[in-house]
């Protein structure tokens, strides 16, 4: 290519020294055609350290709990754990519309006296020579000790109202030869004589039983009954001839029961107090009914109660008919009674 001009020539080569200095190293010619610096070449070379590394972020510390341990038990006791709830000592008792079923025995002491005179005797009296009791032990012969069962069925159709049934049966009987002479009945008995003498005897009481003051620990009862006793003593000769006499009464009885809780353990087992006193009156008769005892009742399934009871006892009743016939009786003695609540 020809060049016509020279200022065409010169606009080629400034233009091509500006292509090499773009491509060079450096921002601008003079960085490129500055020295390094003294203190660059002389110190040596350092190799740039990376920061050191920084522990991860901590949970923030809780503050320390103190937690009291209780005592550890191989068994607890029962009676704390079971019976805290409830009161120290609970009676024992029937719900409504509930029974309660018992059999007692009397270890009994039976005694009493008798005078019968019928006939030309009852009239006269004997001139008042024969005119005199005779023991039921002494001259009839009859056993001073006996066993006597009674049954009773208590049945709860209010929550202080009850009504109650119980049913005395007794026996005795004897072969006594006489020791002396007396009369009984219509006839005259003399030493000696080999005789048969027997005491039967049934009681029936019903009535209603009332609760005037109801706790969980005790209880005072208000109770009114019809009593009825038929007896018969009987003396003859085995054989022969003999008398009896019979003795019908119809008496009412007012009394108070009083039941006192007295222990109750761990297992509802419960010791209670029981007391009775009962007066029979009406029918020109008199008589007593009086007891106290120690009741030990325990729980049985679906809300039953078993329980025995062990005490005294007395039972009295007289009657006078006339100067020519009168009975008094009596038993007493320590008794045994088991039964049923539910």
């Amino acid at each position: 290519m020809s060049l016509g001009k020279p200022y065409n020539v010169v606009v080629c080569i400034v233009f091509l020294l500006l292509a090499v200095a773009a491509n060079a190293h450096a921002y601008s010619m003079v960085q490129a055609a500055a020295p390094p610096a003294s203190e660059d070449i002389y110190s040596p070379t350092v190799a740039k350290q990376a920061p050191p590394p920084q522990a991860p972020p901590q949970a923030k510390e809780r503050p320390k709990t103190i937690v009291k341990t209780k005592p550890i038990y191989k068994v607890k006791p029962a009676e704390r754990v079971a019976y805290a709830y409830r009161p120290l000592c609970i009676l024992p008792q029937t719900a409504v519309r509930g029974w309660e079923l018992d059999a007692q025995v009397v270890f009994a002491r039976t005694k009493g006296t008798v005078r019968y005179l019928r006939g030309t005797f009852g009239t006269l009296g004997f001139f008042g020579l024969y005119n005199e009791d005779l023991d039921l032990n002494a001259d009839l012969g009859l056993p001073d000790h006996d066993v006597v069962p009674m049954f009773t069925a208590v049945y709860r159709f209010r929550p202080n109202w009850a009504l109650r049934y119980s049913y005395m049966p007794m026996e005795a009987s004897s072969s006594p030869s006489l020791s002396r002479s007396f009369i009984f009945g219509n006839n005259t008995y003399t030493p000696g004589q080999n005789m048969r003498a027997k005491w039967e005897r049934a009681q029936h009481q019903v009535g209603l039983v009332y609760d005037p003051i109801h706790t969980y620990a005790s209880r005072l009862s208000i109770f009114g009954e019809y009593v009825r006793i038929d007896e018969k003593i009987s003396l003859g000769q085995p054989g022969c001839c003999g008398d009896a006499l019979y003795n019908e009464l119809n008496m009412g009885m007012a009394g108070l029961e009083f039941k006192k809780c007295l222990k109750t353990g761990p297992y509802c087992n419960t010791f209670s107090l029981e007391c009775k006193a009962g007066i029979a009156f009406f029918d020109d008769a008199f008589g007593s009914d009086i007891s106290s005892g120690i009741k030990y009742t325990i729980p049985m399934s679906n809300g039953r109660w078993g329980y025995v009871e062990g005490g005294y006892r007395y039972l009295t009743y007289k009657k006078n008919y006339s100067d020519a016939t009168r009975i008094d009786t009596a038993m007493d003695g320590g008794y045994l009674k088991v039964g049923f609540l539910f």
